[in-house]
């Protein structure tokens, strides 16, 4: 069937990455439990998935077509049903996307099976992959800031918590930062946007220990932080916070396997008793609690078991 576009303004998307972005999509979806009828914007996926409106528009308009999504007149994209298995098969094994190369590239790094900088031909070689899917795995990387392009030849991996102190350096650092991003006078929290952090961090508990993947167990994590810090209104806390993510981002993949499903679900119910003070305007409970969530962490994290 010939593909429908509503304007003829918008540039071509290379296909690879088209599918990609649809992909990212569907899961985001699926993994945050997105009820029917939540509005979908093209504007907070891009900063999630790191591209330009454009591409995400794209996908947008494609999952309309599709049925996934409806367009509605001066209100933009909502879900039209719920996202799960069978949707995704829908969409294809290509729109659905392959995470596998791109969590084995996290997983060999953060062991040291990879070194600092890398080339595609011995990526290509060493996973039997495709040019094009090991080149859209370094990019999905290269937009959450895990590596860079090298001038001239190959990618190098961004620097990372690599050592014990460091890692508990990052704790001490994302405590100080996040509780004080909880005290700003322009702290105005989305109730829409908690209201969905609530649903994902629900859908995740329900889920058996198998089925969570460790890229949207940290997608769940990470937005939840990050979104903390936005509400703040201040740039710099936000940074502060996104640069934490991208350095913690290798060491949270290394640390998934050893993660039990009462650990995980720990996590999440101090994540949600934050939200509920949030919710009710005490930001001083929701700092408090957020402090002792981080410390803990710490805690765990250097006194396993």
């Amino acid at each position: 069937m010939a593909r429908r576009y509503y304007s003829g303004e918008m540039p071509s998307v290379p296909s690879g990455l088209h599918h990609e972005i649809i992909g990212d999509i569907l899961r985001l979806g699926r993994d945050e439990a997105w009820a029917v009828g939540v509005q979908v914007g093209e504007k907070p996926l891009a900063g999630r998935l790191g591209v330009s409106r454009t591409p995400v528009r794209r996908a947008l308009i494609d999952l309309s077509e599709r049925g996934i999504l409806r367009r509605e007149p001066g209100a933009g994209f909502k879900l039209n049903r719920p996202i799960d298995a069978a949707v995704i098969e829908q969409c294809g094994e290509e729109a659905a996307g392959n995470g596998d190369l791109y969590q084995k590239l996290l997983m060999e790094r953060s062991s040291g099976l990879i070194g600092e900088e890398v080339t595609e031909n011995a990526l290509i070689a060493r996973f039997n992959s495709s040019r094009g899917d090991v080149r859209r795995a370094l990019q999905k990387l290269a937009a959450e800031g895990v590596v860079q392009r090298q001038r001239g030849h190959g990618w190098r991996f961004s620097e990372s918590l690599d050592t014990p102190q460091a890692i508990l350096e990052s704790y001490a650092f994302r405590e100080a930062v996040e509780c004080a991003a909880l005290g700003q006078l322009d702290y105005r929290i989305d109730r829409a946007e908690l209201e969905r952090m609530r649903g994902a961090h629900q859908a995740l508990m329900a889920k058996p220990a198998a089925e969570i993947a460790p890229d949207a167990w940290f997608q769940v994590n990470a937005h939840f932080h990050e979104t903390l810090a936005s509400w703040s209104r201040n740039r710099f806390f936000l940074q502060a916070v996104k640069r934490q993510n991208i350095l913690r981002r290798m060491h949270q993949f290394a640390d998934f396997p050893q993660l039990t499903l009462g650990q995980i679900a720990q996590s999440c119910e101090e994540h949600l008793a934050i939200l509920d003070a949030l919710a009710s305007g005490d930001r001083r409970r929701a700092a408090t609690l957020l402090s002792a969530h981080l410390r803990q962490a710490a805690q765990d994290w250097h006194n396993p078991g």
